[in-house]
């Protein structure tokens, strides 16, 4: 692991004790930090963090578990968390969560819609279009431009033991 971090230039903060190399972007440095962080925990064999997401609704904040998500749908520079119980607002680009949560199974099925795999209970094809049904009870159209790499994943995921 050692060798890792000097390949990529940037010491962690709390693993080696050290602030990152002075000069690197600082969401270069957020970015391998988080990396540095997740490769420590798959080396203790630790499982897999469900993050807790401060979102707003109707004025008032409440923690989302990233579990308990169902689907992201993009506005602007916020994104909807979108859970069974309802809805939350934060300020993240949805982007951005599409990248931190891709290996807890979110893939993108539209420009504006992510989606945990974990909920999708149906994927239905008519005519050339994809839909999704995310428990049972909220259709999600699919662009053409994504559902090749959906179907990929959800093929991977239906080999995995």
């Amino acid at each position: 692991a050692e060798g890792d971090r000097r390949a990529v230039g940037v010491e962690h903060e709390g693993i080696d004790g050290e602030q990152p190399q002075a000069g690197a972007h600082p969401e270069v440095q957020r970015h391998v930090r988080r990396c540095l962080v997740d490769l420590e925990r798959a080396e203790r064999g630790a499982p897999e963090e469900d993050e807790t997401i401060p979102g707003e609704l109707g004025g008032v904040t409440r923690f989302v578990s990233r579990s308990d998500i169902r689907y992201v749908q993009a506005h602007g520079d916020y994104a909807r968390l979108h859970t069974a119980r309802g809805s939350h607002l934060v300020r993240i680009p949805l982007a951005n969560l599409e990248e931190r949560w891709h290996d807890a199974g979110f893939v993108r099925i539209h420009r504006s819609t992510i989606v945990s795999t974990r909920h999708i209970s149906e994927v239905r094809m008519d005519q050339g279009r994809c839909t999704v049904v995310v428990d049972g009870d909220v259709e999600l159209q699919v662009s053409r431009r994504h559902t090749r790499a959906l179907r990929s994943t959800l093929l991977r995921l239906g080999d995995k033991p």
